[in-house]
């Protein structure tokens, strides 16, 4: 159990004898929103959507591969703030160009 109210129900539903499971299913949703990139840049190549992290928080990272997901043909990259071996992992999993600090050069020459 997660929390104490979760195995209060969870000893309720015990007592009672009636046939139940806990967490044993994941259903799937979507929320819509609209991602806004920080900065769009036009290069020879095409189009480069930055966005620029600090704290790479959650949400946001669920965010982001949702928008890559849903729009594959954007070549979104990221700039982050500060060098963190966890964001270097995520964004190699999640397959996002990444730098940190500030764009560098070759970017801004599309590649």
């Amino acid at each position: 159990m997660r929390n104490k109210f979760e195995t209060k129900l969870f000893n309720q539903l015990k007592k009672s004898k009636v046939k139940f499971k806990y967490e044993a299913i994941k259903i799937p949703y979507i929320i819509a929103g609209h991602y806004i990139p920080d900065f769009v840049i036009d290069t020879p190549t095409g189009k480069i959507y930055i966005e620029a992290k600090g704290y790479f928080r959650p949400e946001h990272k669920r965010k982001m591969i949702a928008v890559k997901k849903c729009n594959p043909q954007l070549d979104i990259r990221i700039i982050f703030y500060v060098e963190n071996k966890t964001y270097i992992k995520w964004a190699v999993k999640h397959g996002f160009k990444y730098a940190f600090t500030r764009i560098p050069g070759e970017w801004l020459n599309g590649l």
